[in-house]
């Protein structure tokens, strides 16, 4: 059997986990460049170890998009639900890690993220 005729064939729950996948990668991966650029120096943030976690989190992340494609997803799904997601990840991980405020706003902003995911994609 050819791969591309393999992957066609792969259970959509396997195909939501590599998106989901994708989404923590690439949050995950924003929250290390955060803390390699904690001395505020550019030459020490390319050299620090957590920018080179964050690179190869992205990798992670070009693969399993890639594979979520060639299975047949729209980019529009993909691209919101990763938006949404990323969101609620990286307002948590600011919250958590970095002691950021979270204001009502924001608040209101991540529902409507999720919201509007869940309208995008109504059928």
């Amino acid at each position: 059997m050819e791969l591309s005729a393999h992957l066609l064939q792969t259970p959509k729950l396997l195909q939501w986990a590599g998106i989901g996948l994708a989404v923590i990668a690439v949050a995950v991966a924003d929250v290390l460049l955060k803390k390699a650029t904690a001395h505020g120096d550019f030459t020490q943030a390319v050299n620090s170890p957590w920018l080179w976690g964050a690179v190869a989190l992205y990798l992670v992340q070009i693969v399993c998009f890639t594979y979520a494609f060639v299975s047949g997803w729209q980019l529009s799904l993909i691209g919101s639900l990763q938006t949404a997601l990323y969101a609620l990840i990286v307002l948590a991980a600011g919250v958590l890690f970095y002691r950021e405020t979270v204001t009502p706003p924001q608040i209101v902003g991540a529902m409507l993220a999720v919201g509007g995911v869940v309208l995008i994609n109504w059928r």
